[in-house]
């Protein structure tokens, strides 16, 4: 099996979510993922975000805000709108309310999009308490999670955005509801980066009741992302993810995705050292991702140039 930064582009097209996990798993912690936000304008204009993240050493993409009400990637949906403030997007209504139509239709959607990236794709689902008023596309329910297996994503993160309010119950129940639906289809990641407006996850046992629900990936924060997360406290959360027989994320979360590079190098490393599985680097940086040199120097610090330069260039070989 190749790991994670071997899969070249028709590999990463055609894995199955057991041969990914695999992969993951024989890559000793140095499988790297990226989360964009796609709702904004990309730092960059005419590419994407996603590519951007793709093309500075990411394996793994996943789409932050993503509507599946209203499919849209800024920086590929509106390639051809030419829309470069406000007033665009107001005088250009019609054409991206097509758009929206037709790729609302569009049962390859995803797949489509994973063709110009060429990295594996996954997808933020947020386990809203009714109690707070949230967009209906990017909720973690039935019909959207019916819409990611059939759109074919390799997998979605169970979490929660900032001041949502979601707790450790709405993620358990989140993850037996994905389990569920989504099977043998796409891996189910699960857990918190930061508080989202509830608290933070300390205690290792919830993540073992994660695990137990079904989660294929647990997600915690890196050290020193959260108040009280150092190491030693990551490396027992880890530890006890791993007794369960599932495999560990570890992720930049808190806007560090836009620190200095010698922050996200000293975090990678920690995170390595307490024997994370996947690391994630989030959106926060400029405009709804990291800064990509930090990508880079994340990827560079658990895995080499070497490995780094070979991702990068295998972007879009097929």
């Amino acid at each position: 099996m190749k790991r994670t930064f071997e899969l070249n582009f028709e590999d990463m097209m055609n894995i199955s979510k057991k041969d990914l996990l695999l992969s993951i798993s024989s890559s000793e912690g140095r499988t790297v993922m990226a989360e964009t936000d796609v709702a904004k304008q990309p730092i960059v204009y005419g590419v994407s975000n996603p590519e951007l993240a793709a093309a500075f050493g990411a394996d793994m993409i996943t789409l932050n805000l993503f509507d599946f009400d209203a499919p849209f990637i800024f920086g590929i949906d509106d390639k051809d709108l030419a829309i470069s403030d406000a007033s665009d997007m107001v005088n250009k209504s019609a054409e991206i309310q097509k758009i929206l139509h037709r790729n609302s239709a569009d049962r390859d959607y995803i797949r489509k999009i994973k063709n110009v990236v060429g990295r594996l794709l996954g997808v933020n689902m947020e386990p809203i308490p009714k109690n707070i008023n949230y967009c209906e596309g990017r909720k973690l329910n039935k019909k959207n999670l019916e819409k990611a297996s059939e759109l074919g994503f390799d997998y979605i993160v169970i979490t929660g955005n900032p001041k949502t309010g979601i707790t450790n119950e709405d993620i358990l129940n989140g993850i037996k509801e994905a389990a569920d639906i989504l099977g043998d289809k796409a891996i189910i990641i699960a857990g918190k980066m930061h508080g989202a407006g509830s608290d933070n996850i300390y205690d290792p046992k919830v993540l073992q009741d994660f695990s137990k629900a079904g989660a294929d990936i647990i997600l915690i924060g890196a050290p020193g992302t959260i108040p009280g997360l150092d190491f030693e406290l990551c490396r027992r959360q880890i530890s006890a993810i791993h007794e369960t027989g599932k495999m560990a994320l570890t992720a930049i979360g808190t806007s560090q995705e836009g620190a200095n590079l010698n922050v996200i190098q000293d975090m990678a490393l920690m995170s390595k050292m307490a024997g994370a599985d996947i690391q994630h680097i989030g959106d926060a940086g400029y405009g709804g991702i990291a800064l990509p040199e930090n990508i880079a120097a994340l990827s560079i610090a658990i895995r080499g140039k070497r490995h780094t330069y070979r991702r990068m260039a295998y972007s879009l070989r097929k």
